[in-house]
């Protein structure tokens, strides 16, 4: 895991001396220092960003179900229809990750992240303003998605950069919040929408967007970090020979209050300062007094900006000419028909999502139980990633990890054919907790499947496609299953084709697992005939 994410933030010839995760000791150079990852100490802040960002992100992304009822009965329109600024929304937060990538490389993690946090809280804001479904394509869609796009990918990344024993841990740990998330968001959603409005939920969500700044102030670039290490080794060092603060600022006080340039238009003795009696000498310290105070107010607002929007020195010049995309890859089958299986998942898992109050609610159930049981599926979807990394990392399953991957598709796909046949809330949270179990489970091992299928210098690069065909996937899901509502009337359909999807994803896999078995054996061949030789 930790190969996964350096790739994110260092080149592969830099590896060599980047895999101590120690604190750089006083005799390294400067450039060796900053990319070494501390493996804990402000890390762990960090993480606790990442944790807040997942509640966040996690939260709004869960909610799109609330969403679209709110909208549907606002604005009245097609279920195709409403469902597309929520997809388009979740789609451009995937796929924007190679920008965004390429962003923080160019500036910094936090500067992405606050720019990405500014803009999804302005376009949730300028929803409540929006007197038709259009509106909510520039707001919603383009605004809101481009903010979570920048605010996502960076985010996560950053956790690699600072971690690299412990890299697992950390990540399970920052992502474990989309669990809580939805948990707790989702709920408040709802309650918003009954008490509040259509405008004040989203005047309310909008304030709660912005607190994405919070997260993006943990996310120190590692290159700041050991800046303020070595000034703290420097001055502990030097403790003794350091002036305090007082002393410093008394001298100072003394040094301007002598300074003729400074103190022109005055002269003192031993006991007081005694005016000067020519006016102009007034006007003009007076003047350079309002020159000194504008300049220190400006140095302020630019010291401000510096820290709100750091610029990380190493990750540009490490990361500036990194490639976009590698689609080389593709003509490695396994990985191919990966890609493709985890496309049609996302259309599965995106449209249940989107339409899972719906269905609780056509059934007769309230839409608070409703998106009790969105909630549900959120907190056991926290379960799922902690519980699958811990079994399928065993030294026993290790070797089948491929295989059981894929069985997890197949649960999805049962779970997703038995939700529109249950008509009580009880049977829907248990069911709707399955899902989120499997679910969960799915997407946290995506990147741990790809070291399986590929080298693990290829993962990184990899990841990036990874996603673009899961953010695809989630665009053409909503509006296709609310397609099917429209025409047929109910919700129903819309899981059954998930079910169809994911059961034609899984069989996907298992060809892929194939091709991974045949190409491993065909290495175990060549190799025992290069032995011999």
């Amino acid at each position: 895991m930790g190969d996964l994410f350096k790739g994110t933030s260092l080149d592969d010839e830099d590896h060599s001396f980047c895999q101590t995760a120690t604190v750089p000791t006083e005799g390294m150079k400067n450039s060796e220092r900053d990319c070494r990852a501390p493996d804990g100490g402000y890390g762990w802040f960090v993480v606790l960003g990442c944790f807040v960002m997942h509640i966040i992100m996690g939260g709004l992304d869960r909610s799109e179900g609330v969403f679209f009822l709110l909208l549907l009965d606002t604005f009245g329109e097609s279920a195709q229809l409403t469902s597309w600024p929520g997809a388009v929304v979740c789609t451009l937060q995937l796929t924007l990750g190679p920008l965004a990538n390429a962003f923080s490389a160019r500036y910094s993690v936090r500067a992405s992240v606050m720019v990405g946090g500014v803009l999804a809280s302005l376009g949730l804001i300028l929803n409540s303003f929006a007197t038709n479904i259009y509106f909510l394509f520039f707001t919603h869609a383009i605004i809101g998605g481009v903010g979570r796009g920048l605010a996502y990918t960076p985010g996560l990344s950053l956790v690699g950069i600072y971690f690299d024993k412990r890299v697992g841990l950390a990540t399970g740990l920052g992502t474990s919040g989309v669990g809580l998330g939805t948990f707790v968001i989702v709920p408040l959603v709802q309650f918003f929408t009954v008490y509040y409005g259509y405008t004040g939920t989203y005047l309310i969500i909008g304030g709660l967007a912005a607190h994405l700044l919070v997260a993006a102030m943990l996310f120190r670039p590692l290159s700041f970090h050991y800046k303020f290490t070595r000034r703290h080794e420097h001055t502990t060092q030097n403790s003794t020979k350091n002036i305090p603060a007082e002393d410093l600022e008394q001298e100072n006080f003394i040094h301007e209050k002598h300074d003729p340039e400074t103190n022109s238009g005055f002269i003192s003795n031993d006991k007081e300062l005694i005016p000067h009696p020519d006016p102009y000498s007034v006007i003009k310290t007076q003047q350079k007094q309002e020159r000194r105070i504008c300049t220190r107010m400006s140095h302020s607002i630019v010291s401000s900006m510096q820290i709100c929007f750091p610029r990380d020195n190493y990750r540009e010049s490490k990361e500036n000419s990194r490639k976009l995309f590698h689609l080389y890859l593709l003509k490695k089958p396994p990985f191919t028909l990966f890609c493709i299986s985890i496309w049609l998942f996302a259309m599965a898992f995106r449209a249940a999502f989107t339409f899972m109050p719906a269905l609780v609610k056509s059934k007769g159930i309230s839409e608070s139980e409703a998106a009790m049981a969105l909630s549900v599926a959120g907190a056991v979807d926290s379960l799922g990633r902690i519980l699958s990394g811990l079994i399928l990392d065993t030294t026993l399953l290790r070797p089948y990890r491929p295989v059981l991957y894929t069985l997890i598709i197949f649960g999805v796909a049962a779970v997703a054919f038995v939700l529109p046949t249950l008509n009580s809330i009880a049977s829907f949270c248990v069911f709707c907790a399955l899902y989120g179990f499997f679910t969960g489970a799915f997407i946290s091992q995506k990147s741990v499947i790809l070291v399986d299928i590929l080298e693990p210098k290829h993962v990184s690069n990899s990841l990036g496609l990874l996603i673009g065909f899961q953010g695809f996937g989630n665009l053409l899901g909503p509006p296709l299953a609310g397609y099917l509502k429209d025409n047929f009337g109910t919700f129903d359909e819309a899981f059954y084709l998930g079910g169809g999807l994911l059961a034609v994803s899984g069989v996907l896999m298992l060809i892929s697992n194939c091709f991974l078995r045949f190409d491993k054996t065909k290495k175990r061949k060549c190799l025992s005939i290069s032995a011999r030789h």
